[in-house]
């Protein structure tokens, strides 16, 4: 039997025995509210004003309140699994990515509220992490839109947009949640704890949220005594006031604060000579904040909505590598030493002033215009501009801060001719202080053929500019083998912009209130696509210019002339009577590199993705969700190296399936157990999906 065959049997087993065990000794008494399937969930994303999934063009996805809830989503890595055409992975130093119908991580833009995060910087680490940042706890939706939305949201949106809506307080609540977790032989994972509390009273409103949570580490099962991921505290923070005018205009206030005090330790022994080895332990030290502050004031009448906001995201960054070493000699082991420690700090400092507004034209047309500054300011020791000296001639004193300036303008146009036609076109004016500027548009429409069919299409323009690290990075990686060379990333400040090009077209069928089908195909042509290349060099070729740094390849950025996203992706969902909820989809995705055919990497060319959910009655029986995710000639690094330094690619498949069932003690006390990975799929290390087994949860949550 083949591998694949007996981790999908290991997995069926598993799913049964776990369901038998959940179904039984089940009680009933007073009955909940039960999840409606409906497309007239409303979403704002897609057009920045309130519309229909059914009517938008967009292609959008909701994971909403129930779900969440029913899967014990605790993060956005948590809500995104088995969301059609999402691909969360890890990169090369085992941080969380997602991407959109085969994307870049860094088109894709993560939003709280509709605003932007300040977070890691780098090309090769933009969104990291914030997947496992941004809690779920106060959280009412998650808007997930597959395909560009540049035109709206500017240059960052190129792959897609997923954007985090936080719960209106209308009522006082408390909510306390307690998690523990283990993996299956027992070693890593950690607990989860957070108070939510919301109140409203008068005019005035308010809510907190604040968390606790602790992982362990996973050793290596080799007994290296490596650890294999990430592992440390984590306290979120978020406070929220608002306050309710007589003539119905809101004044909100926002404040939240991330702090992580992360390690990871990794150990090799290198021969020297017949009879000499040097052993050494490398400990890395990643301690992050982050902190956001916001006031938004908005309001709306039956003519108008409109809305005034400006924030600011702070990221501060603390990478230490300390180093202990020890040389052995004929058997005769010498003292521990501890190297000088090398030291990154980065501060990322993200101000935002922003406004738009919602008018009616006509009973056909509805106008949506609004304008954006942003100041994108990095500074510290990854960055040196061209002709900056370093202090004391040390590659690792290189400290530096650059900026850049952002204006947009953009304006859009709901026009509805029929009962059958929704048009929407849209334009964006961009211009920064360092590129040319540039116009971007968009043309969408929703076409209904009948009462329970619609054609959607849409075709659009993106642009993405290159950020301050793509430009000016001056930085050395180190090895995630310590005894392996490292990469010395050196930005390009002569990069031209990314350009893209894309189009889509579906068609969605209804059955009544209980089924849909949806049918699409999508393509994206990237010119100008930034990318990381390694030029053959290693730091020992020019000393003068990376002092005291001994053998790193030398990695830098350029621009591909072109590379293709394209796919077809099926998606369906049914109720079955009044409590089971069925859905299921397929994306085939081809995404190369048109210069020389390759393809890109972290990508599956086939994914399928299946859910059922049992939602009883009453609060007092088993509520049961399962989800899975396989992917299909999922394409990667196997972190080896060929004979000319490159890296070597392959192509795996693996499945990854969850299960969580919940019920209540009370009305206020709820009890939930469930498993991740259920199949037990491992692939960890620095060039893996991330996977470090089979997840078991257990937890409580009391509302009161």
């Amino acid at each position: 039997m083949s591998m694949q065959k007996k981790d999908l049997s290991k997995l069926v087993l598993t799913t049964l025995l776990t369901g038998s065990v959940l179904w039984g000794g089940t009680a009933f008494a007073a009955e909940e509210n039960l999840q409606e399937f409906s497309l007239d969930t409303m979403v704002v994303t897609a057009t920045r004003t309130a519309m229909t999934v059914k009517e938008t063009p967009s292609t959008v996805e909701i994971v909403d309140s129930k779900k969440l809830e029913q899967t014990q989503a605790k993060t956005l890595h948590d809500a995104l699994k088995g969301a059609l055409g999402v691909n969360v992975f890890n990169d090369f130093q085992g941080r969380s990515n997602v991407s959109i119908r085969g994307s870049e991580s860094r088109h894709v833009l993560i939003m709280v509220d509709g605003k932007r995060l300040g977070g890691e910087a780098a090309y090769n680490s933009a969104n990291a992490w914030d997947v496992d940042r941004i809690r779920m706890e106060d959280v009412e939706r998650v808007e997930i839109i597959r395909g560009p939305a540049g035109a709206l949201y500017g240059s960052d949106a190129m792959g897609g947009v997923i954007n985090v809506i936080t719960k209106t307080p209308d009522k006082t609540t408390a909510d306390v949640n307690y998690e523990y977790g283990w993996y299956e032989d027992g070693k890593g994972a950690g607990y989860k704890g957070n108070l939510y509390l919301q109140g409203a009273e008068g005019n005035y409103s308010y809510k907190i949220n604040a968390g606790l949570n602790k992982n362990r580490p996973y050793l290596d099962p080799k007994g290296s005594g490596d650890s294999m991921n990430f592992y440390g505290k984590q306290q979120p923070l978020s406070l929220n006031v608002g306050y309710k005018f007589d003539n119905g205009n809101e004044l909100s206030v926002d404040f939240s604060k991330i702090k992580e005090d992360n390690q990871k330790s990794t150990t090799t022994r290198t021969p020297m000579k017949p009879g000499i080895w040097q052993d050494k332990v490398q400990t890395i030290y990643n301690d992050n904040k982050r902190t956001d502050y916001a006031i938004t004031y908005r309001g709306s009448d039956d003519k108008q909505d409109w809305m005034f906001r400006a924030y600011k995201s702070v990221f501060d960054k603390n990478y230490k590598n300390h180093n202990l070493t020890r040389m052995t000699m004929y058997g005769q082991p010498g003292e521990w030493k501890l190297q000088a420690p090398k030291i990154d700090t980065v501060k990322r400092t993200l101000s935002v002033i922003e406004g738009k507004d919602t008018f009616n034209l006509s009973d056909k047309n509805k106008l949506t215009a609004g304008f954006e500054y942003r100041k994108d300011q990095s500074e510290g020791t990854r960055l040196k501009k061209p002709n900056t000296s370093l202090a004391d001639g040390n590659a690792h004193d290189a400290y530096d801060k650059a900026a850049i300036n952002y204006l947009a303008a953009y304006v859009q146009d709901e026009f509805r001719p029929d009962d059958k036609w929704l048009i929407i076109p849209s334009v964006r004016f961009d211009h920064s202080d360092q590129f040319s500027n540039k116009l971007t548009s968009n043309l969408a429409a929703t076409y209904n053929a009948a009462d329970d069919v619609r054609i959607k299409a849409a075709i659009g323009q993106g642009y993405k500019t290159p950020t301050v690290n793509d430009l000016y990075i001056f930085w050395e990686m180190y090895a995630a083998n310590p005894g392996g060379k490292g990469q010395f990333y050196v930005g390009n400040p002569d990069l031209k912009p990314e350009k893209s090009l894309s189009y889509e077209l579906s068609v969605e069928k209804d059955w009544g209130d209980r089924s849909t089908v949806h049918l699409g195909v999508f393509r994206s042509e990237v010119k100008d696509l930034i990318s990381t290349y390694w030029t053959g060099k290693l730091t020992d070729d020019d000393p003068d210019l990376y002092p005291g740094v001994k053998g790193d390849q030398v990695m830098a950025y350029k621009n591909i002339p072109e590379a293709t996203l394209q796919g077809v992706e099926l998606y369906g969902s049914h109720r079955l009577g009044k409590n089971i909820y069925l859905n299921a989809g397929y994306t085939f995705l081809d995404a190369k590199d048109k210069t020389n055919g390759t393809r890109l990497k972290d990508r599956a060319k086939h994914q399928v993705t299946f859910g059922v959910s049992y939602q009883p009655e009453n609060i007092y029986a088993w509520d049961l969700s399962f989800d899975l995710v396989s992917n299909i000639g999922y394409y990667f690094n196997n972190g080896d190296k060929s004979t000319m330094g490159n890296f070597v690619y392959e192509t795996k498949d693996f499945t990854i399936a969850n299960i969580m069932a919940s019920r209540h003690l009370n009305k206020d006390t709820k009890i939930y157990l469930g498993i991740d990975n259920i199949s037990n799929h491992q692939n960890f290390g620095p060039y893996s999906d991330g996977n470090l087994g089979r997840l078991y949860r257990v937890g409580m949550e009391y509302k009161f």
